[in-house]
């Protein structure tokens, strides 16, 4: 959507998902951005995603894996989802046609939101960046921190009582709501992270004895195949280490989703791990209902929220 549809408009309503594997952000009538949650300081080219900012540069997402250089990632730590937050925000704005003034009144989750006042310390306030070689200011204002997977029951019919299943990049989420109150919120400390660090065990025999390097798997599941390499494809081990990591890893969620399901509870499956091949079927086949657009139910569900509190 061109710049001049929004003529002088200045204030926006705004969805944050600043996920393990991905960042999410959906500003009011502008195109969703998904992009890797990498970050580069490698010198590079005013390309989308190119944020100078407190006297640093950065490359935020697709860019920052294409250099071939070293780059940090959400998922290298637990605290990265707050202490990049500004510079993963700003990324995400720099793939958006440019704008000289943005103000936005946002809406964004956390997996633990009792750390919501630092993920908000992090993000509100005025910056000055230049964003893929232009100079802008970004002020902000952060209207809630959500417990993430919460967005998808915005603006949604809800059945009385419901179980939602979270398969995030870092943590698998199990959530539990009666007549719209959440009463259980569990964070599960492996997520689809957890199956990508499996992986690159697996296929040592396939990449000559060497461990496979993670974030050229995650590329390849996130493009929907197996293919390590042009030399290289790992469904082979793909196919075997998927069900160890559902049947181990998220044994725990999946079982009490499974309890959930037979006291009654619809169970509604989200995030980008839904998506992996072959896990969607396994999940429908325990009678769980897989979400239309499961990676963006949440970010979008954080927009409409901002737009119902702002």
């Amino acid at each position: 959507m061109s710049t001049k549809e929004h003529g002088n408009r200045k204030h926006f309503y705004a969805g944050f998902d600043n996920g393990y594997g991905s960042v999410k952000l959906q500003i009011d009538d502008h195109s969703l951005v998904r992009i890797p949650s990498y970050i580069s300081q490698e010198d590079m080219e005013d390309v989308a995603g190119r944020v100078v900012v407190d006297g640093k540069a950065y490359t935020v997402g697709e860019s920052a894996y294409r250099s071939g250089a070293t780059f940090n990632a959400n998922s290298d730590h637990n605290d990265n989802k707050i202490n990049n937050a500004k510079i993963t925000l700003l990324g995400a704005i720099a793939h958006l046609p440019y704008r000289r003034s943005w103000e936005l009144k946002l809406v964004t989750s956390l997996h633990d939101a009792s750390l919501g006042d630092r993920l908000k310390e992090v993000l509100e306030g005025e910056f000055n960046p230049i964003l893929a070689g232009k100079e802008s200011t970004v002020k902000v204002e952060v209207l809630k921190v959500v417990p993430e997977g919460m967005g998808v029951l915005v603006g949604r019919k809800l059945p009385e009582r419901l179980t939602v299943l979270d398969f995030g990049n870092g943590t698998t989420l199990y959530s539990r709501y009666f007549k719209g109150k959440r009463e259980v919120h569990t964070p599960y400390p492996n997520g689809v992270q957890s199956l990508i660090e499996l992986l690159t065990v697996a296929m040592k025999p396939l990449n000559g004895g060497k461990l496979g390097i993670p974030a050229k798997i995650r590329y390849a599941l996130e493009n929907g195949h197996t293919k390590y390499s042009s030399q290289i494809d790992f469904k082979s081990v793909y196919l075997t280490t998927v069900k160890d990591w559902l049947s181990q890893s998220l044994r725990q969620p999946l079982e009490q989703a499974t309890e959930s399901k037979h006291e009654g509870d619809e169970v509604w499956c989200i995030g980008g791990g839904c998506l992996l091949p072959g896990v969607g079927k396994l999940l429908e086949k325990k009678g769980f209902i897989l979400l239309e657009n499961p990676v963006d139910a949440n970010v979008n569900g954080l927009l409409a929220l901002a737009k119902k509190v702002g």
